[in-house]
């Protein structure tokens, strides 16, 4: 089962980070950044229990990026 979930996050990860079969800077510095936005809310939350306003940036964020996401395959078409 472990191997099996290596596997898929290894291959999202490839899928995810690379373009054309290198590695995308910029990809590797959204990732990194989320990472460390993501301990930091986890850590603020153990420390100082749950805050609204972390939880609704995060979804705004995430909405965010979908929408430009959708917008730019828009414009590709």
């Amino acid at each position: 089962m472990i191997k099996y979930i290596y596997t898929i996050v290894k291959q999202m990860a490839h899928d995810t980070l690379q373009k054309e079969g290198k590695w995308s800077r910029t990809s590797l510095t959204m990732f990194t950044a989320w990472v460390i936005a993501i301990y930091m809310a986890f850590y603020d939350m153990k420390t100082n229990g749950f805050h609204i306003e972390v939880f609704l940036t995060f979804v705004g964020i995430a909405a965010g990026v979908k929408v430009i996401d959708a917008y730019s395959t828009k414009i590709e078409k």
